[in-house]
């Protein structure tokens, strides 16, 4: 079962005084690169997200066509990286290859069934995401809505793995407004729907959020997560 910092869209997020936050809705269409796989794999998710207002920008065989400047030029929201090369995610600068490219899109690494550990390297190395090839289509659909809107989505066992593998850090004293941050990437809200929840702006938020992941000492929010529920903080935040 998938499991992100929660599995369905939301809409509002609890406040110490009790107001909601504003409804977020799914940004359409939604602009995607498809990165590695087979062709007609590739193809076969190409044709199921261009049915459902899931643009596919591009398509490349390998990460290392990343550096054209066809690749360069389009904007996508999400990257799907299909069955990315062991060795190749061991390497300090793999998210970076991504990032370098289309520094503002979501991340989401496609793998087999059984590859548990070529996920849980991939999101320590910073994918925002990770799926498995046997979920469904709609699921498939939802996962990538989800992503656009700044969610970190992995399944139940991967997660399971990086809380057993992941060394423990030393739990840091939290401000009020470090905590009201933490809490909404708990409930799986982007940058966007954190920052209407607070008054504040999407880059305050960016920043803010940008110090965070310093003081706990991880490297993205799936980590932060993992970090909050790590230290027995999670269910104190989202009370």
């Amino acid at each position: 079962m998938m499991v992100a910092r929660h599995a369905q869209p939301v809409t509002a997020i609890s406040r110490a005084d009790g107001s909601a936050a504003q409804t977020e809705t799914y940004p359409a269409p939604i602009g995607v690169v498809l990165v590695g796989g087979e062709s007609l794999y590739r193809e076969g998710v190409k044709s199921l997200l261009n049915r459902h207002q899931l643009v596919v920008l591009g398509e490349y065989q390998a990460i290392d066509s990343l550096k054209s400047a066809e690749a360069r030029a389009l904007q996508p929201t999400v990257v799907l990286a299909v069955s990315p090369d062991a060795a190749s995610v061991g390497e300090t600068d793999w998210r970076n290859r991504f990032r370098n490219t289309w520094p503002l899109a979501q991340l989401l690494v496609l793998a087999h069934p059984g590859d548990d550990r070529l996920l849980a390297d991939c999101l320590l190395a910073g994918a925002d995401g990770c799926l498995f090839t046997d979920m469904s289509a709609d699921a498939l659909i939802q996962s990538i809505r989800l992503a656009a809107l700044g969610e970190n989505l992995f399944p139940t066992r991967v997660g399971q793995l990086l809380m057993q593998t992941g060394a423990t850090c030393e739990r840091p004293r939290l401000t009020p407004r470090e905590k009201d941050i933490l809490r909404g990437l708990l409930a799986g809200f982007s940058n966007k729907m954190i920052a209407n929840d607070l008054g504040t702006t999407d880059m305050t938020v960016k920043a803010q959020l940008r110090h965070l992941l310093r003081k706990l000492g991880v490297a993205n929010r799936t980590q932060a997560a993992l970090w909050a529920r790590e230290q027995g903080i999670a269910a104190e935040l989202q009370n």
